[in-house]
């Protein structure tokens, strides 16, 4: 076609036909122009389909992450529920001033316990590094930023910021002082010292009131991650269709 065109725009030169060279000059560029378009057209065809298919890639990969961190704050909700029953026990059995048994070593132990946060987070990263307009959906785009740099973030920073001030300054001294550490238990080193000592109940009971904080905390993460996890699912369900 182009031959064509350029044949003919010669052989119109050539005759001094102006007019004529002109019509064929112009249809030669009006095909170079569909043709720039179509490739045009063809390359933004393919980038859209090479995007959709890297966001559900990583949005396969979030929604596992997120099925993970579902997974740990379950887990890490019901450890801080038994450190609240254990630590309520504990007082109670001071307080009401009952005789020690070895079954309250495990309680003593699992009394001062705290569950490490960890979140899955290497897929975020790699969605942060690639940019989150990669996925598709204010909403959901909205949502994945604020679990993460909101959410997650101010959950990790609470905890770290708890265990910190709390754990060197008032746990371990009280554990070393009236404690004994075994890995199934931390046994009463002195049952009648500890009965009198007030600061170590006051202890207990911070600690309670810590991990009701926690617990708050994480189960608040657990139903934005929830949440999430069902928009990216839908999102996925989408881009299979």
């Amino acid at each position: 076609m182009f031959k064509f065109f350029r044949n003919t725009r010669l052989d119109a030169l050539g005759k001094n036909k102006i007019s004529r060279y002109l019509k064929y000059a112009i249809g030669e560029i009006f095909l170079v122009m569909i043709g720039i378009l179509l490739a045009l057209q063809v390359n933004n065809w393919n980038q859209k389909r090479n995007d959709r298919i890297t966001e559900k890639k990583l949005l396969t990969s979030l929604q596992e992450d997120l099925l993970i961190n579902i997974n740990r704050l379950e887990n890490d909700i019901a450890l801080e529920s038994l450190t609240i029953s254990q630590a309520l026990k504990i007082v109670a059995h001071l307080d009401e001033r009952k005789p020690y048994n070895d079954s309250l070593d495990k309680v003593f132990k699992e009394a001062v316990y705290s569950p490490d946060i960890t979140i899955s987070s290497s897929t975020y990263e790699t969605i942060k590094f690639k940019g989150i307009d990669i996925i598709v959906g204010d909403s959901l785009q909205r949502g994945i930023l604020n679990l993460y740099d909101v959410v997650y973030a101010n959950l990790i920073a609470e905890t770290v910021r708890l265990e910190n001030q709390f754990w060197p300054s008032s746990v371990l001294p009280m554990i070393h002082k009236h404690l004994r550490v075994y890995e199934n238990g931390y046994k009463p080193t002195n049952y009648p010292l500890l009965l009198e000592d007030i600061a170590f109940k006051n202890m207990v009971m911070h600690r309670t009131h810590f991990r009701k904080l926690a617990k708050l905390l994480k189960t608040e993460a657990l139903s934005n991650t929830r949440e999430i996890l069902a928009m990216i699912q839908k999102r996925i369900a989408e881009l299979n269709n």
